[in-house]
């Protein structure tokens, strides 16, 4: 910049020339995150290959994930989920540069990744996060990778597109060489959800309102809280909710017949129509059936009570209850209200069933009583 202030020349009357920044790229932006990480954590010589930034669909995930990999879960803002899984190569690179502190060109025996893997790995996944959030911020369609950490591991890739949501994804597939003398080179995949930044939802506006009410402006008259009621204090009990992917009759043989190890076939179900309901079997909501942290979960649809019936068949046997719920494809059904008091339909009826089998037990028993006196 001083060698083109100075080559300028005033009596011409021209303007110095500055030499013109390149534009930013996701590529370029995403190469210098990924050894600003490597260095500031390990001093770690780390030169990228390629970078490839991209767009993936849910469906396609599994196919553009390089296999085997380190998978890890990444949990951003408003409760969006993302991925990176680490080839072997970038793993083994990461475990040695911290317990050797150096790179070297053994060869790696095949064996499937650990929870141990993805807590040494955790550091640098979170330092390349961060570094990615500051160079990607001015870089249109990249604006989403910011505020992502590590959230937690898992060992097999089936479960992954049962935890995130069917929406974009954009990706990066960076090509890494590690190491000055001895080199490893690894791949490194990243997918985060495309956020939708037209339209703020019902709910976060109605927690914007909230916060408002409770934080008012400086110099404003504060507001008392108000009384702690007999609602609040109800609000407060605990109550126990079941989650129901299906429902089947069986028959009195069938039940009596159940044993340890048994399989049972169940009715063909969407898994994205998983019914969360009380105790009593009353109707509270629905959502989609997967895995969070090691533990069977259901991510409640956009609001309680809405069916999106587009994932089920019309012809699957879901059972009386749930077949009055689903209409056409692509149509959304809003259920009645429900009163937590009234009896379940399924319930009622099984009820019904097993006293009707009881009746009939009776009136046997009476007729066999009554021939035996008579005899």
């Amino acid at each position: 910049m001083l060698a083109a202030r100075n080559r300028a020349t005033i009596d011409e009357g021209r303007v110095p020339q500055f030499p013109v920044p390149a534009p930013a790229t996701p590529a370029r932006g995403a190469a210098t995150a990924v050894g600003r990480a490597a260095d500031r954590l390990y001093r770690l010589a780390l030169q990228p290959l390629s970078v490839v930034p991209g767009a993936v669909t849910l469906a396609e995930l599994p196919e553009v994930v390089p296999q085997p990999s380190l998978l890890m879960v990444l949990q951003g803002k408003n409760d969006l989920i993302g991925m990176i899984a680490l080839c072997p190569e970038t793993v083994t690179a990461l475990i040695e540069i911290q317990t050797l502190g150096r790179i070297t060109g053994r060869s790696i025996e095949p064996r499937r990744p650990t929870r141990s893997d993805a807590l040494i790995c955790s550091d640098f996944v979170n330092a390349l996060l961060e570094e990615l959030a500051r160079e990607l911020i001015q870089v249109e369609g990249f604006e989403d990778v910011s505020g992502y950490r590590y959230a937690s591991f898992l060992d097999d890739l089936r479960p992954l597109t049962l935890m995130l949501e069917d929406r974009p994804y954009r990706s990066l597939m960076f090509e890494l060489q590690f190491g000055s003398s001895a080199t490893r080179q690894g791949k490194i995949f990243l997918a985060v959800p495309q956020s939708d930044k037209h339209a703020l939802p019902p709910e976060n506006s109605a927690c914007a309102e909230a916060q408002a009410v409770r934080d008012p402006l400086p110099g404003a008259d504060s507001v008392p809280p108000p009384p702690v009621g007999l609602a609040s204090a109800v609000g407060e009990a605990p109550v126990e909710i079941h989650g129901v992917l299906c429902r089947r009759h069986m028959t009195l043989a069938e039940l009596r017949g159940l044993t340890a190890g048994k399989l049972l076939p169940l009715p063909r179900v969407s898994l994205s129509e998983a019914r969360l309901e009380t105790a009593s079997g009353q109707f509270l909501g629905s959502g989609k059936f997967g895995e969070a942290e090691g533990c069977h979960a259901i991510r409640l649809h956009g609001r309680a009570g809405t069916h999106r019936a587009e994932a089920l068949p019309a012809q699957d046997s879901l059972g009386d209850d749930m077949a009055g719920d689903v209409t056409a494809a692509g149509s959304t059904v809003e259920p009645p209200i429900e009163d937590i008091g009234q009896p379940d339909p399924f319930r009622e009826k099984a009820i019904g069933e097993g006293q009707d089998l009881a009746d009939s037990d009776l009136e046997s028993n009476k007729s066999h009583t009554k021939i035996g006196s008579n005899g």
